[in-house]
C-alpha cells in the first residue's frame, strides 16, 4: 500500500513540477501571475486527442498538441498581456482570468463538455515489482518529466539565450540596455512554460480523461507548488511539486 502510493504521488508530483515551472517562468519575467496556465494544459490534450481520434499516429498527436500549447502561449502574450504590459499588474490579473474564462467555453464549444479519454500507447501494459504492479504509463510521466527537467536545466544555465532569460528576469530593462531584444525573451520564455505545461496535460489526459475545465484543478496545485518552491526558483518548483504530490 505505501509503495502504491508513494508511486502515485510521484506521478501526480510529476503533474504538478511541470505546471509550476510554467508559472515560475512567466512570474520570473513579467512578476505576475498567469491564471490562463491551466488552459494551455488542457488546450494541448485536446489537440492531441482530436489529431490522434482522426487515426494520426499518437506520437504525431502528442507532439502536435505540445506545438499546439506553445503556440497558445505564445499568442496570449502577443495579443494580450504585451498590449497591458506596463498597467497595474491587478490588469493582467484580471486578463489573465477572463482568458481563462474564454478558453474553457472555447473548448466545451468545439468539443463538448463530456470526458474524453486520450489514447495511450503505455497504458495497458504494467510492470510487477515485488507486489506491487506499476503501469508502463506511470513510468512514462516520471521518465518525460526527468528528461524535461534536465532539458530545461541546461537551457536556462547552459545556453545564451537562457542565460539572457535568466538576465531578464533579474532586471528587464538593463537587458534591453546590453541589446538583449526584451520582447523575444518574454515571447520565448511563455512559448517554453506554456509547452512543458501542455507536456503535463497530454501526460495526464489517459488517466484522468480531458475536458474543458480540467485546467483549473492542475492549475491550483501547480500555482500552489510554484508558491512552495519559491516564486522565480525553477529547480524550488520541480521539488516542491514532486513533494505536493507525495
Amino acid at each position: 500500500m505505501i509503495l502504491d502510493q508513494l508511486i502515485n504521488g510521484i506521478v501526480l508530483g510529476s503533474i504538478y513540477s511541470l505546471m509550476a515551472i510554467g508559472y515560475t517562468m512567466v512570474w520570473n519575467i513579467l512578476r505576475f501571475i498567469n491564471f490562463a496556465h491551466g488552459e494551455v494544459y488542457m488546450g494541448g490534450a485536446f489537440v492531441a486527442f482530436f489529431l490522434s481520434s482522426l487515426g494520426i499516429p499518437i506520437w504525431i498527436s502528442y507532439l502536435s498538441g505540445v506545438a499546439a500549447g506553445a503556440l497558445l502561449g505564445y499568442l496570449m502574450e502577443k495579443l494580450v498581456y504585451k498590449q497591458i504590459r506596463s498597467a497595474p499588474k491587478l490588469n493582467l490579473l484580471i486578463a489573465a482570468i477572463g482568458i481563462s474564462i474564454f478558453l474553457q467555453n472555447l473548448a466545451q464549444l468545439i468539443w463538448g463538455a463530456t470526458p474524453v479519454r486520450l489514447n495511450s500507447p503505455f497504458l495497458s501494459d504494467s510492470i510487477t515489482v515485488g507486489t506491487t504492479r506499476i503501469s508502463v504509463h506511470y513510468l512514462f510521466i516520471i521518465i518525460v518529466t526527468i528528461v524535461l527537467m534536465f532539458l530545461l536545466e541546461i537551457f536556462i544555465n547552459r545556453t545564451m539565450m537562457g542565460k539572457a532569460v535568466q538576465a531578464a528576469s533579474q532586471n528587464i530593462h538593463a537587458t534591453e540596455l546590453m541589446g538583449i531584444n526584451a520582447n523575444k525573451i518574454i515571447s520565448l520564455t511563455f512559448a517554453i512554460g506554456s509547452a512543458v505545461g501542455a507536456v503535463a496535460g497530454i501526460l495526464i489526459g489517459p488517466l484522468f480523461l480531458v475536458y474543458p475545465t480540467m485546467g483549473a484543478f492542475a492549475g491550483l496545485k501547480g500555482f500552489t507548488a510554484s508558491v512552495l518552491g519559491g516564486m522565480g526558483n525553477v529547480p524550488g518548483a520541480m521539488i516542491a511539486g514532486l513533494l505536493l504530490g507525495i
